[in-house]
């Protein structure tokens, strides 16, 4: 399929969907650790909102590329490129993806040094056997059409983990499969 957009227009439409908020005094980046389905925009949504931090999606970004026929390959180049723009501006950023990686704990790390924004780790440590439970419940979508690929892609998601062995400073843990989620939310604000 040839893709029906370039980069740039997607680039566009992408920050054309953002909700800015205000800038803040001092930057803060919030990053959320946790794999596929555990509930991560569940509790950047409301954090972001009432934080006014600059929620930044790599799904919708994804979905943008995937509906224009393009494959994932510039998705992190575009995504940092997009962040490091609204860093500059002064925007605290909620990354609204798993930060848990290697690579994605260097750059943020790297840009929080850059500019002296106070980065916050949380962990969304949901049980596997709900996250599989919501996948085999999921209707098919732009993501997978077959819930045994989002199964099959946090398994893989969490042996990358495990081999990385990668220490963070949480101020919180996050369990999306309980009830309280609102609380939740709300003794990690506390606590920011």
């Amino acid at each position: 399929m040839n893709p029906t957009k370039n980069l740039e227009q997607i680039e566009q439409e992408f920050k054309a969907s953002l909700v800015m908020p205000e800038k803040p005094a001092q930057q803060i980046f919030f990053c959320p650790v946790g794999l596929v389905g555990a509930g991560k925009t569940t509790i950047i949504k409301p954090i972001s909102e009432r934080l006014h931090l600059l929620r930044l999606s790599t799904d919708e970004l994804r979905k943008l590329l995937k509906e224009s026929g393009h494959t994932y390959e510039h998705l992190k180049e575009l995504y940092y490129k997009i962040v490091r723009e609204y860093t500059n501006q002064g925007y605290s950023i909620a990354f609204d993806f798993d930060c848990g990686s290697k690579e994605a704990k260097d750059a943020i790390s790297s840009e929080a040094e850059r500019l002296g924004a106070k980065v916050i780790w949380v962990h969304i440590n949901t049980p596997q056997d709900f996250i599989f439970e919501k996948f085999r419940n999921h209707p098919p979508s732009w993501l997978a059409d077959n819930p045994q690929v989002m199964i099959d892609n946090y398994l893989s998601q969490k042996a990358k983990r495990e081999k990385e062995n990668l220490t963070f400073d949480f101020i919180y843990t996050f369990d999306t499969s309980r009830p309280d989620v609102k609380e939740q939310i709300e003794e990690c604000l506390h606590l920011i």
